[in-house]
């Protein structure tokens, strides 16, 4: 059978026939909420860090005192063992059990304290020394803080309490100042009245001399005797009355002159105070502007000493001995001559 096979395969050149492929396998389709429950089991949980208790110091410290305390009980326990050979077996017995209960404790103790708790508690006592140390500095900070801030508060209370004193002066002096002007005003007046009525008296005087002139001679040109002593008499009576209110007039134009000279006085003084005021917040606000303090730039360099050189000495090729330049401040150094 098998050789009229292979003989019917070699004439007839007929290939064997392949077998059929296999079916494919079933895909079973998986639903979404199967397929995130398949994704969120292969992500990969993260580290979790440990968890720097405050408390573990002070279980760590209990430990190892209690570790300390168990060796030097054993110690104690054998050197009682091994030096007194008149103890009884009770005593044998209780100091044997002493040991054994020792070093179960100093076994259990050991096993706690591994590779990870030891670093577990240098990392503790690590951050409990920084953060005692930033707390130190915090408080050191705050006490220079609050030194500052008294201070602060003493130089602003004084600088209030000039300030106020200041201002209490100016307004005193300026209500003097305008009491005075205002009583010169008032003498003024009345300077200028009793001028205005010496003035009028002279005239006054001068036209009853005219008057009496003119009746002389109208009595004269009518033919009636007149007594040149009246006349005389009468002349001298005027020029006496003139002479007192020309001598009054001559005191009012005086004290009139020293009373305007005054206030004048008085508005010049105002207007240089004035002018000195603006020329003082003039140099206040330069100031402010080139050296941003109300400290004195030669004593100011805010601890910086190197930079407060090389600032004076860019300052330095600025000087100026020319006949107009301004003199030094004083407290500046003058620079080395090269």
């Amino acid at each position: 059978m098998s050789g009229n096979f292979s003989s019917n395969f070699t004439f007839q050149n007929l290939f064997p026939l392949t077998p059929p492929p296999p079916p494919p396998p079933l895909i079973q389709e998986v639903s979404d909420q199967e397929y995130l429950k398949s994704f969120e089991t292969c992500i990969l949980n993260p580290k979790k860090k440990l968890k720097i208790n405050s408390a573990n110091i002070f279980k760590t410290k209990f430990r190892i005192a209690g570790l300390v305390s168990a060796i030097r009980d054993i110690k104690i326990q054998e050197k009682l063992l091994s030096g007194n050979n008149k103890i009884s077996d009770e005593e044998r017995k209780s100091a044997l059990e002493s040991i054994k209960i020792n070093k179960s404790v100093i076994d259990f103790t050991m096993k706690k304290v591994t590779g990870t708790f030891i670093e577990l508690n240098r990392k503790l006592l690590t951050r409990r020394a920084s953060k005692r140390r930033r707390q130190k500095r915090r408080r050191i900070e705050f006490k220079e803080e609050k030194r500052r801030i008294m201070k602060q508060r003493e130089e602003n209370s004084r600088k209030i309490d000039e300030n106020l004193q200041k201002i209490k002066e100016d307004i005193q002096r300026v209500k003097e100042e305008e009491d005075a002007k205002l009583q010169a005003d008032v003498v003024l007046k009345e300077v200028l009245r009793k001028k205005y009525d010496a003035k009028k008296s002279i005239a006054k005087l001068e036209a009853l001399q005219k008057l009496r002139l003119a009746r002389q001679n109208t009595a004269k040109g009518k033919g009636q005797n007149v007594p040149e002593h009246d006349m005389a008499t009468f002349q001298n009576n005027i020029e006496r009355l003139k002479t007192l209110w020309i001598f009054k007039l001559s005191t009012y134009e005086v004290e009139e002159a020293q009373l305007r000279t005054k206030l004048d006085l008085n508005k010049d003084k105002d207007n240089s105070t004035e002018m000195e005021r603006q020329v003082l917040e003039n140099l206040a606000k330069w100031r402010k502007v080139l050296f941003d303090s109300k400290v004195d730039p030669q004593v100011d360099y805010n601890g910086d000493i190197g930079k407060f050189v090389a600032v004076r000495s860019q300052w330095d090729q600025y000087i100026d001995n020319g006949p107009e330049s301004s003199p030094i401040p004083i407290g500046w150094v003058l620079p080395a001559k090269a």
